[in-house]
């Protein structure tokens, strides 16, 4: 008989020994009548249980846009030949004209960013409709003064570009290839 009451003795002290204490952040904490204390294991919750049965799906990427756009043109066409996209600036190169012997391309450029615009470059080459290149330039078609910030194409700010000129050989249909090289903001 003294071996079990001292047996349930000793189980209810420990019982009684160890506490356990929340903390602020939701841990649980068991504090030992020896001065030590341990976080407690908790089983998953049914919600963390179903996530790692069935993992969140990643979201599909966006494909990286290609920066270099080519497209058939036809001279004096109503229609603008192409639009190009980078760093927040839109560039749309208008309908083609041919004058004095140069193909003429009017442009004009969208700043969508939130940074003023004080360069924008582009890599045009121009070829004929069997393949052979007519000329290939590197043109600033916006480019502000230094230092004179009233020349900057402000943020959400819409504005002509400078017109291309291509000394090339007069046809009615051209292939066109475009590329932004450089979008410098301030």
């Amino acid at each position: 008989m003294k071996n079990w009451m001292l047996i349930g003795l000793m189980m209810s002290s420990s019982l009684f020994a160890a506490q356990t204490v929340t903390l602020e952040d939701g841990r649980q904490v068991q504090l030992n009548d020896d001065f030590t204390w341990e976080y407690k294991v908790t089983p998953l919750s049914q919600a963390t249980e179903q996530a790692v049965k069935n993992p969140i799906k990643a979201a599909p990427t966006i494909p990286v846009a290609n920066k270099h756009v080519g497209t058939k043109l036809t001279v004096n066409s109503d229609k603008p030949i192409m639009q190009l996209s980078d760093s927040g600036v839109d560039i749309l190169l208008g309908a083609a004209s041919y004058q004095e012997g140069e193909l003429w391309i009017p442009t004009s450029l969208t700043n969508q960013s939130h940074q003023a615009v004080i360069l924008v470059s582009l890599q045009i080459t121009l070829s004929n409709l069997q393949g052979e290149e007519l000329s290939q330039q590197t043109i600033n078609i916006w480019q502000s003064i230094k230092r004179m910030a009233e020349t900057y194409l402000r943020p959400q700010q819409a504005q002509q570009g400078q017109v291309i000129h291509l000394e090339v050989p007069q046809a009615e249909q051209y292939y066109l290839s475009a590329k932004v090289v450089e979008v410098t903001t301030r």
